[in-house]
């Protein structure tokens, strides 16, 4: 345990290092940012090279710039809903949508610039939706994926309303703490379920990171952790798929660490373990990949993943069965998303994972060395990339 502890600490300076020149290296010009250096810009690019710059404590990358890049973030956010609002029915239901605006909300939060102009026009249509009507009419409460994204979004923009537009949500805010706790199944998180599954907490996790923020008491936050703890392959990887994913390791340790001191020290030798195995699978270029497993499609690979799907029993096995052949197939061959016109491979770097990685090793080291949360920039703000020791 000392050992890994020690190596954890001695090799953070090497990895922030190269992982900031990755950062750099997808940068085209004034606050324009690549997902990937073969990328097109975007602005959701844009925002994850920001939230990586603070994480890593690099204020000189935007603080003397920080009117132009708010000014860029409001600009792209207003033409990205232009957009959106010609390609779906309902902006208040699409995730794509609310995603770049609460990352905006986040990024002009670091930028010191959301008091500014905290985006009313944007954010009032949203919180005038009826509780009740909104998570009937998205399956939230019945843990249908990526419904947690929409819950998640949902109680930001009423703690923004709250605290930056002086509009009172508070019955709005209970409510949607209480309905979330009245509804949890017995593994912690939503939906029916005779056992824990890598759907459950990865769609739950969202909602987690809302009763963090609000430090809600969780009755069975124990038994999530247990449950979470329990579907870790033999690298410390969390994901459905050999080699574990941006959102599933970084979603499963936010799990881990956020429920006090007694869970972390329970599963302590699991966090190092996906520590050091997270840190050991940094590119060469400095930044991070969904899977170095899923591609090519080669004898080691294959047998990497058989080790994987025959690591855990039940529902689980087959999830990850089910999961595994999927992806052999050929329109899988590259990862699609909203964040880029481009289609990244498996293992190549990208803003994302690379920070969603970082963010993994943040949360373990603050966990394991409280006192160490200093090294770090998290963001004051509900939602991705807030820690409450900085409260």
């Amino acid at each position: 345990m000392y050992v890994h502890k020690k190596l954890l600490k001695e090799s953070l300076v090497q990895v922030k290092s190269r992982y900031l020149d990755f950062i750099n290296s997808t940068h085209v010009n004034g606050n324009v940012y690549r997902l990937t250096t073969q990328a097109d810009p975007s602005p959701f690019a844009r925002c994850f090279a920001l939230f990586g710059y603070n994480l890593l404590q690099q204020e000189h990358m935007y603080v003397p710039t920080a009117d132009s890049w708010a000014n860029d973030i409001r600009q792209d956010l207003k033409k990205y809903k232009e957009k959106r609002q010609s390609q779906v029915d309902n902006l208040l239901v699409d995730k794509a949508y609310l995603q770049l605006l609460t990352f905006s909300l986040s990024a002009l939060t670091i930028l010191g610039k959301l008091e500014d102009d905290p985006l009313e026009a944007l954010v009032v249509p949203f919180i005038r939706q009826d509780i009740d009507a909104y998570f009937n009419e998205t399956s939230i409460l019945e843990g249908e994926a990526r419904t947690g994204n929409l819950a998640m979004f949902f109680a930001i923009l009423l703690i923004h309303a709250r605290d930056y537009l002086h509009v009172d949500t508070s019955e709005q805010i209970e409510k949607w703490v209480s309905l979330h706790l009245d509804n949890m199944n017995q593994f912690g998180f939503w939906g029916e379920a005779k056992s824990i599954s890598h759907l459950q907490f990865q769609n739950g996790y969202h909602q987690y990171e809302i009763f963090d923020y609000l430090d809600v008491d969780n009755p069975v936050g124990r038994i999530a952790v247990d449950q979470v703890a329990s579907l870790a392959d033999g690298m410390g990887h969390f994901a459905p798929y050999v080699g574990g994913g941006g959102c599933y390791d970084y979603d499963a340790v936010f799990i881990l660490t956020a429920n006090g001191s007694d869970s972390i020290d329970k599963h302590q030798s699991l966090l190092l373990k996906t520590a050091l195995t997270i840190l050991s699978e940094q590119n060469t270029d400095g930044g991070f990949g969904e899977s170095q497993y899923i591609r090519p499609r080669s004898l080691s690979n294959v047998c990497m993943a058989l080790l994987h799907i025959f690591s855990v029993n039940g529902p689980a096995l087959k999830e990850r069965a089910r999961y595994s052949l999927s992806l052999m197939r050929s329109k899988h061959h590259r990862i699609t998303t909203h964040w880029s016109q481009y289609s990244r491979e498996w293992g190549e770097s990208d803003l994302w994972d690379s920070w969603f990685r970082m963010m993994l090793i943040a949360r373990i080291t603050v966990a394991i060395s409280p006192e160490r949360i200093d090294e770090w920039g998290f963001i004051n703000y509900p939602g991705i990339g807030y820690h409450s020791g900085i409260s």
